[in-house]
């Protein structure tokens, strides 16, 4: 019997293999995808994937979202969606999977992956895909009104019930799905959050493969394992829709100022970071004489498999999911956020963007 991984970003691949080795499963299937438009993930994969943790690799590029459902596209929908549900149906049935593995309890295909096969006598475990994994408990569906309720019912009474053996219409149309309703045999979380019985944490080790490692190797050959300050950007528009971007580019310059001049500034730019906005900000850095370092040129692979291999003494962030995983995937540091003085630029500069910067510092600890 094997088990069959649900994959759609690197960070999935990397808490997978954790599982893997914490476990030592034996019989293991990576059935692969991406998100949105992220066909670079799969080049991510060749490069992040330790070959002897998988007997079988089965590319399935919709994976993340191959039951989506809208009523525009409604026939065009229940095809593709029935479609590839055959397909995952033999994927199981050809490599005897008795286990899934889905990495976020939140996406619909993994929830009526879950409901259906569960349905079948499949053991389900989750496993997280990144901070979101601890937050929003609840999916409220999608409405609730007299239209929605009698679509729900139409689409339940002659596809889902019928083909899945679910009620997915009612649960997204009309009830709203709780998420504590999932059929669930293990949980795994890399941060201690969730304690019930079926709750089971991954205790991190470095794994690294070898074409991952001679990356590193390559990347970093110019630095110290033990560095000092390392950037992670976010792109500005994702702080409110009037996002001041001479506010954005003037927090990153005035903290380099303050507290890079002695020393060499490394650089992971966020990977929708737009290539307007990194040039600004290294003209900027030249201009003021700061010494930097530009990590992920080559390749923009996510940072947490860096900290794997490199320790900072400080990492500078705005919003960043990487400082929730601080102790636990690399060796504790100190996270210094730039959020607040971002604010108060904005504020300065009477920006609209302020009112949305100050109820989102009301919400965090920052």
């Amino acid at each position: 019997m094997a088990n069959l991984f649900f994959i759609h970003t690197p960070f999935q691949l990397l808490v997978a293999q954790q599982i893997i080795r914490q476990d030592q499963l034996r019989d293991n299937v990576m059935l692969y995808g991406y998100v949105d438009d992220n066909v670079h993930f799969l080049k991510l994969y060749e490069m992040t994937i330790i070959d002897s943790m998988w007997s079988e690799r089965v590319a399935m590029p919709e994976v993340a979202r191959w039951a989506l459902m809208s009523r525009k596209h409604l026939w065009r929908d229940c095809w593709r969606t029935w479609y590839c549900y055959k397909f995952l149906r033999d994927v199981i049935c050809k490599h005897h999977v008795d286990v899934l593995f889905l990495g976020d309890m939140k996406n619909y295909s993994c929830q009526l992956t879950a409901l259906t096969f569960h349905r079948k006598g499949l053991k389900i475990c989750f496993f997280e895909e990144g901070c979101g994994h601890y937050v929003m408990n609840y999916d409220y569906g999608l409405g609730g009104g007299f239209i929605d309720k009698v679509y729900a019912i139409l689409i339940d009474a002659f596809y889902y019930r019928p083909l899945y053996g679910v009620s997915m219409g009612f649960i997204c149309y009309w009830k709203g799905f709780v998420l504590s309703d999932l059929p669930m045999d293990i949980r795994y979380s890399l941060v201690p959050f969730y304690h019930e019985s079926f709750d089971r944490q991954i205790y991190y080790e470095p794994l690294i493969s070898g074409r991952l490692k001679a990356f590193l190797v390559e990347e970093t050959s110019h630095l110290t394992l033990q560095s000092g300050t390392l950037l992670l950007t976010s792109p500005y528009y994702l702080y409110g829709v009037d996002s001041d971007r001479h506010s954005y580019v003037k927090t990153i310059i005035d903290y380099a100022k303050s507290n890079c001049k002695q020393r060499v500034l490394h650089i992971k730019f966020h990977p929708r970071e737009s290539q307007e906005i990194r040039q600004i900000i290294l003209e900027q850095l030249n201009k003021e004489g700061i010494d930097y370092l530009l990590l992920g040129t080559k390749m923009n692979i996510p940072v947490e498999y860096y900290l794997q291999y490199i320790h900072y003494e400080q990492i500078v962030m705005f919003l960043c999911s990487t400082s929730f995983y601080n102790g636990y995937l690399f060796p504790k540091t100190e996270f210094v956020s730039l959020l607040r003085n971002y604010y108060e630029n904005c504020k300065e500069a009477g920006s609209a963007n302020a009112k949305y910067l100050e109820i989102l510092l009301s919400t965090t600890c920052l």
